[in-house]
């Protein structure tokens, strides 16, 4: 009985020491939920409060666009959303290392809208062709578009055949983002093609009763066999394709140094063309070199087109006509539309213009211009042969001689074009020539040769054939005309040589003006120059080195920067063609 009561006394006591202490936990645990809720209030507040920042979001960043041909496109569609909250501005540039043909960059800004971008890349023209520096490498020109809205960038690039990834860059607030394209080139045209060397052939000045000829090689871009047949149009002036323009093209392909890393205006075209920079040459033709580059056309007429044959980059070309600029957009617009020709002015006052263009980059071909206003005839019945006059081709190369005859032209301006027939479709080649007056006839080339600082004109190269290989003189051409004996207003020209100091001294006294011609000997004459200004000559100026007592002669102005190497002005020789 007692251990029992002792046990009762025990839980009793257990229960009352215990009691307060669970009622507290109790009390506590009741008393925290009051506190919580505003602790979990004010956490959610807090989130609302703070805005997520704006940020672009690009889909799909990553495009593979397959297959481009000349008869396939590759287009995609490029969307643009703003992921945060606030508005977001971003532009676009276009790719690096293409060159644009159009607009400087697009832009826009996003809220809660999406703006798009539509992305397309395809092949320009109907052709092939080799990069001359990589034998066998066939390139592709490829434009690449992108637009938003009635904003648009246009680019050219040239790409050999296969597997490409360009990148676009996408600069925003959120930093910049990047549209990387995937695409394959290949040739998959079947149906034959025909690709010719040239569009526009020129005769050049010809003299009456000669013949003379140019070359136009013949291609087919396709796989089937291509049939064709070349002849000139017996047609009238009405005949005329609509988009034909009537004038005077001339070419700015120079021969002689088509191969050479130089370029250097053909005598022909050295009262037109003016060329000021680095110039070298592409296949005859002048293109820029690195730094600032000026190329001045002087022509009469009311209008000029310009041909170039590579795309400039915009905003590193500008042009002005009589000093006065040209648009630039309104250029671009009209590279864009006609590929390589470009309308600078039309309707322009008959008179004398000058068309200035300046170069900033490097890598400009410059093809010619046509000068519009001219009375011109098409070339007279049976003036023009071609050999071979029709062929069929597949893999192989065809190169055609074209002959024009002036023995029924009278003196003037001639234009016409050749009809290319094939078993699918027509091409079109135009013709010009300019044929001179019988007084023209009694004028005389005089080519320069060199040999270190020793300058050698002579009017017949054949007859010193052996005196010009045996002491290794270089040729570069066509220095300048003289004129036939007797030509009123004229006096021959000499020619004396130093054999000790191996240099050349030209004069129209024969005793040699003011020239002490103590040790040189008198090599004959190459012709008569005339001693005052005449129609249609220039002036045949000379410089003199001081120093090792050489001479040089030039028609440009400054010299062929020949000033450059020690020598000093000298005056006028006289006046040439």
């Amino acid at each position: 009985m007692f251990k029992v009561k002792n046990i009762l006394i025990f839980f009793i006591t257990i229960f009352f020491i215990y009691l307060p202490a669970g009622f507290a936990q109790n009390v506590t645990k009741v008393q925290k939920p009051s506190v919580a809720p505003k602790q979990g209030v004010q956490k959610s507040v807090d989130q609302a409060t703070k805005k997520p920042k704006p940020g672009l979001t690009i889909m799909p960043a990553g495009i593979n666009l397959g297959l481009v041909a000349f008869d396939k496109s590759g287009e995609a569609t490029v969307s643009l959303k703003n992921t945060g909250t606030g508005a977001i501005r971003w532009s676009i540039q276009g790719p690096k290392s293409w060159d644009k043909v159009k607009s400087k960059a697009i832009s826009g800004t996003l809220e809660k809208e999406t703006d798009v971008l539509n992305v397309g890349v395809s092949l320009l023209g109907n052709d092939e062709f080799k990069d001359e520096k990589k034998a066998g490498h066939s390139l592709a020109n490829v434009e690449m578009r992108i637009a938003s809205g009635e904003e648009e960038i246009i680019c050219t690039k040239k790409l050999p055949l296969g597997i490409h990834k360009e990148e676009i860059e996408i600069n925003a607030a959120d930093g910049q983002k990047k549209i990387t394209l995937s695409f394959f080139i290949a040739y998959t045209q079947s149906a034959p093609r025909i690709n010719l060397s040239t569009l526009r052939l020129d005769m050049g000045k010809i003299l009456p009763n000669k013949t003379v000829s140019r070359k136009i090689i013949l291609n087919n871009s396709g796989k089937e066999t291509l049939t064709w047949s070349v002849e000139p149009p017996a047609h009238a002036r009405e005949d005329m394709p609509d988009d034909f323009r009537q004038g005077r093209y001339l070419s700015f392909m120079n021969d002689e140094v088509k191969g050479a890393a130089q370029y250097s205006v053909p005598e022909p075209l050295k009262d037109t063309l003016e060329l000021i920079g680095s110039w070298s040459e592409t296949g005859g033709y002048p293109t820029s070199g690195p730094g600032d580059n000026l190329i001045k056309v002087n022509f009469t007429g009311t209008g000029i087109l310009l041909y170039l044959s590579e795309h400039s980059r915009e905003g590193k070309l500008t042009l002005a006509l009589d000093k006065n600029p040209i648009a630039r957009a309104a250029l671009f617009e009209e590279q864009r539309k006609n590929g390589e020709e470009i309308l600078i002015a039309d309707q322009l006052e008959f008179g004398s213009h000058t068309l200035t263009i300046t170069n900033k980059y490097e890598g400009l071909v410059v093809e010619g211009v046509k000068i519009l206003g001219l009375n011109t005839a098409f070339f007279p019945a049976q003036s023009i042969k071609i050999f071979p006059a029709s062929g069929a081709t597949t893999l192989q190369t065809n190169y055609l001689t074209v002959l024009f005859n002036t023995g029924q032209a009278f003196p003037g301006f001639y234009e016409d074009y050749l009809v290319f027939k094939t078993n699918n479709g027509e091409a079109i080649v135009e013709m010009y020539a300019e044929v001179l007056p019988d007084v023209t006839s009694a004028i005389i080339d005089v080519y320069r040769y060199y040999n270190g600082n020793d300058y050698l004109f002579t009017s017949n190269p054949q007859a010193e054939i052996n005196r010009l290989y045996q002491n290794k003189y270089t040729k570069e051409g066509i220095a300048f005309r003289l004129f036939q004996p007797g030509t009123p207003g004229t006096a021959s020209f000499y020619r004396w040589y130093h054999p000790r100091k191996k240099c050349h001294f030209y004069h129209y006294d024969y005793n040699g003006h003011k020239q002490d011609l103590h040790g040189y000997i008198l090599e004959g004459t190459l012709g008569n120059i005339a001693t005052s200004k005449l129609t249609n000559t220039r002036e045949l100026y000379r410089w003199y080195n001081a120093k090792t007592g050489h001479y040089f002669y030039s028609t440009e102005l400054q010299g062929e920067k020949i000033n450059k190497k020690a020598y000093r002005f000298d005056g006028i020789a006289g006046y040439v063609r």
